[in-house]
């Protein structure tokens, strides 16, 4: 079991999976195309993909587990080269120990134009604070926290433009903000980056003119040294 999935069934863990849940439900159902892969898994492996209008999606993990597509190293995905879609993150780069070669993967696997979604932690809160003093981390098996403006640093280095950054409010079952759950993460425990991996146009490549007229002087210039 992970260590997060603990604290996922506790009251706090299932509102703010219920707030992301419907966050990330509305994006996905924005994205089209053949393929999406969700990696890393938060909660249930299917909870976030319900409603999804690709025609084939997968989830993969570290771990095996239900609703599992397939059990892969995050950092070396058997998944072919600019072929998939839509990628989904969910937290999975705070819960990994190479958040940098996870997304080194997702912009290799990601097809020109493909969409990537991430969920991140807002470390510049009451959750990000009492992750620097948990033993095990906040929540449970959280590796770190990653500000927005980090995480889209990280992305822009990739060449994966960053459209939009939403923060994640914590509200009550009736779709008020919660007093209790907003001071205790400041109201922003959590945010959702969508991107886009950027299509790098093709420059040619054309002779230099300072070669070219080198050449066509020494035509129209022949040399005049005389021939014994």
């Amino acid at each position: 079991m992970n260590l997060h999935s603990e604290w996922l069934s506790s009251p706090v863990g299932q509102t703010l999976l219920a707030q992301e849940s419907a966050l990330v439900g509305a994006a996905l159902q924005q994205l089209f195309g053949d393929h999406i892969v969700q990696i890393g898994r938060w909660g249930e492996a299917n909870a976030f993909l319900t409603g999804v209008r690709t025609r084939y999606r997968a989830v993969v993990d570290a771990e095996p587990g239900p609703g599992i597509s397939g059990v892969v190293d995050l950092r070396r995905l058997a998944i072919a080269t600019d072929s998939v879609d839509a990628v989904f993150l969910p937290h999975t780069l705070e819960l990994s120990r190479s958040p940098h070669a996870v997304l080194r993967e997702v912009q290799r696997i990601l097809r020109p134009d493909g969409r990537l979604v991430v969920l991140g932690f807002n470390p510049i809160s009451w959750w990000g604070l009492r992750h620097q003093f948990a033993e095990r981390g906040y929540p449970t098996g959280v590796v770190r926290h990653i500000s927005r403006r980090r995480m889209a640093d990280w992305l822009n280095l990739l060449n994966l433009r960053v459209d939009e950054i939403t923060p994640v409010a914590m509200t009550t079952a009736s779709g008020r903000p919660d007093n209790l759950f907003n001071w205790m993460s400041w109201s922003r425990p959590a945010y959702m980056v969508l991107a886009t991996k950027e299509t790098i146009p093709m420059t040619p490549v054309r002779p230099r003119v300072r070669h070219r007229a080198r050449l066509v002087s020494s035509l129209v210039n022949p040399s005049t040294r005389n021939v014994a």
